[in-house]
């Protein structure tokens, strides 16, 4: 997966993003993206917000039949301006399908800004206080009633609208867990519906077993009973990418890291059996960017090496590729340099891990058992096994040079030689252990063979 934030792609000729269409800017990156391997484009808002202009609350809706005219470049208030953004944000998706990308939407659904057209139109469709007030939520947004059945119709039918009118394939539920579990899971039925490989992504950092698992109970329809249907195919939470954050900044020990991936409702409760986690070092949240960190740039890839090898889906920050360090901001204008990038080199990096994730089923079904390492501290170790597929991988997360030895976890045995897939180099088990020196924020992506 990939993210494309939206506010970098304003015009900006220096960098040359010379048209005031977005999505024009923006889609004149796909085809790169594509090169790299990448399936899906995970876009940002695109609603109209605030000023209607490329900055400002992204996150606070104000009509969810619209583009954001700062997005689009088309001005006015008239119909035709409406359908002329719509087209603009169809042919970025057009583009992105004649590649190979699928496009997921980013769905606001727990509130809208305060002069959202419904609050005149639909006041029924918000929480309100005891005195007759729609009630605010933690950003100031008016807050949407997901008990109030017309809501719940509207809201659906709108994602069905972007669906059929621009071809959307997916959509991110942002901050999922302010909504009931059981519109998710009726959202992701209806446009399952309409479109069967249409992908649900929760952003959902606690109550990971009731968003992440199945739901059982009432439907959208008139009568319908869901049968563990699930709300979402993939979760998007925070305390992975926070552990590793922190682990290649210097700020925390490795173990960190296992306990999140164990343990990814706020590092408390497992996830449910069979969820699927994106697996990320930056996102638009993040300050600073990734490269940024006190790993830098090489601290990045070590990162982003772990996700392309771990299970789960590994999660690209438009602008990692170039190792980027220009963090997004909600009211000042940032670019990506995409002329003068810091690491073009970064690309075919990610490129060739998306390449051993493709030829090796252990990366992307086999299961992950944790190993041993003398380095707890900054070395980790993990073997992806699907079938006769092994696949060790040993990463050190450190700024320092680091000499550790891999020994099996409990009940598994390590003989033979592991192949680095990467350079071609071969180590060999002595006692069902591997002795591996690394550089600082080096890893080994082996193939075991006996």
């Amino acid at each position: 997966m990939y993210q494309v934030w939206l506010n970098y792609y304003a015009r900006n000729p220096q960098a040359g993003q010379k048209s005031s269409d977005v999505f024009a800017n923006a889609a004149a990156h796909l085809k790169d993206i594509a090169a790299m391997g990448v399936t899906a484009v995970q876009l940002s808002p695109i609603y109209p917000f605030g000023r209607e202009t490329t900055v400002g609350a992204t996150y606070s809706v104000k009509d969810f039949y619209a583009v954001n005219p700062g997005y689009s470049g088309v001005r006015g208030s008239d119909e035709r301006a409406r359908l002329e953004g719509i087209a603009k944000l169809k042919r970025y998706i057009d583009r992105a399908h004649r590649v190979g990308l699928r496009v997921l939407m980013d769905c606001v659904y727990h509130s809208t800004e305060p002069d959202n057209a419904l609050v005149s139109r639909h006041p029924d469709f918000y929480v309100h206080d005891r005195a007759g007030r729609i009630v605010r939520n933690q950003f100031g947004f008016s807050e949407l009633d997901y008990s109030v059945p017309a809501l719940r119709s509207y809201i659906i039918e709108s994602t069905k609208f972007w669906a059929r009118s621009v071809g959307f394939d997916g959509c991110r539920g942002d901050l999922a867990t302010a909504i009931p579990v059981s519109f998710w899971a009726m959202l992701n039925n209806e446009l399952k519906r309409m479109k069967p490989n249409w992908l649900m992504v929760g952003e959902v950092d606690e109550r990971l077993r009731e968003y992440a698992g199945t739901y059982t109970g009432p439907g959208f329809r008139s009568g319908e009973i869901y049968e563990k249907l699930y709300a979402f195919d993939v979760i998007y939470g925070a305390d992975y990418m926070s552990a590793l954050r922190r682990v290649v900044n210097g700020t925390a020990s490795a173990p960190l890291l296992r306990l999140a991936w164990r343990l990814p409702d706020r590092l408390k409760k497992p996830a449910p059996a069979g969820a699927a986690l994106y697996r990320g070092v930056d996102n638009h949240d993040q300050r600073p960017r990734a490269a940024a960190l006190a790993g830098g740039n090489d601290g990045m890839l070590a990162a982003m090496a772990v996700n392309f090898t771990i299970d789960g889906i590994p999660f690209i920050f438009n602008g990692q590729e170039i190792g980027d360090t220009n963090a997004t901001s909600l009211f000042t204008q940032r670019y990506i340099d995409w002329t003068k990038p810091r690491h073009p080199e970064d690309a075919q990096v990610f490129k060739n891990l998306m390449t051993l994730r493709r030829t090796h089923p252990a990366l992307v079904h086999g299961t992950t058992t944790w190993c041993t390492t003398s380095e707890p501290e900054s070395v980790i170790a993990f073997l992806r096994t699907s079938a006769d597929d092994r696949v060790l991988v040993v990463a050190n997360l450190s700024s320092k040079r680091r000499s550790a030895r891999v020994t099996a976890p409990p009940g598994q045995s390590l003989s033979g030689t592991v192949a680095d897939l990467r350079t071609g180099r071969t180590y060999a088990f002595t006692d069902h252990a591997l002795d591996v020196t690394l550089p600082p924020y080096a890893y080994v992506i082996g193939a075991i063979r006996r």
